[in-house]
């Protein structure tokens, strides 16, 4: 029965683990989990260029609640992201640039990085714009399934346009009810 267990439990693990978090929890010395919310009503990618190396990403926009809040949950490397483009409708051929000075975040391994609420609109001017919110308490409120990933890691506020911040585990729990 013990064999027996010992072969199930790294499946039910693995199971558990979403396709998006799996770099974050097999390599967590490399990686962190980027999750936040956004505005955007279809199932869509926002791109981000990894600013070390030059990388294009497609954060993948999921929504889950069936709501119009929609979610971001990546495992990527630590590093300086700059957002770059996103798809208001879902449609690839369909991309809206991203321009202004704080248009960046920072990923941090090891770490649950909460970039918040993304509101994304257009300016008056016809541009694609957006604002960004972080409270980390609002992490309670996400989805089971995300918030329970934040449970024994630190968790760091990946802010746009702000420097990293990050709480340690015991901190976090002390303050969250995850």
């Amino acid at each position: 029965m013990k064999k027996l267990m010992l072969v199930l439990l790294p499946l039910v693990i693995t199971a558990c683990t979403t396709q998006a978090d799996k770099d974050f929890v097999r390599q967590p010395q490399h990686y962190g989990l980027y999750i936040a919310t956004v505005n955007v009503q279809a199932d869509t990618g926002i791109m981000v260029k990894n600013a070390q190396t030059g990388e294009m990403l497609t954060l993948k926009v999921t929504h889950q609640l069936h709501d119009d809040l929609g979610y971001v949950s990546q495992s990527l490397p630590a590093g300086h992201y700059l957002l770059e483009y996103y798809s208001p409708d879902g449609v690839p051929t369909d991309i809206t640039p991203l321009e202004t000075l704080d248009g960046y975040f920072d990923v941090q391994d090891g770490c649950f990085n909460y970039g918040g609420h993304y509101e994304f609109s257009v300016d008056a001017s016809g541009k694609a714009s957006y604002a960004d919110t972080t409270s980390l308490k609002d992490i309670e409120a996400l989805p089971e399934n995300i918030r329970r990933q934040a449970v024994g890691h630190d968790i760091c506020s990946a802010a746009m346009g702000e420097a990293n911040q990050r709480l340690a585990a015991s901190d976090a729990a002390a303050q969250l009810s995850l």
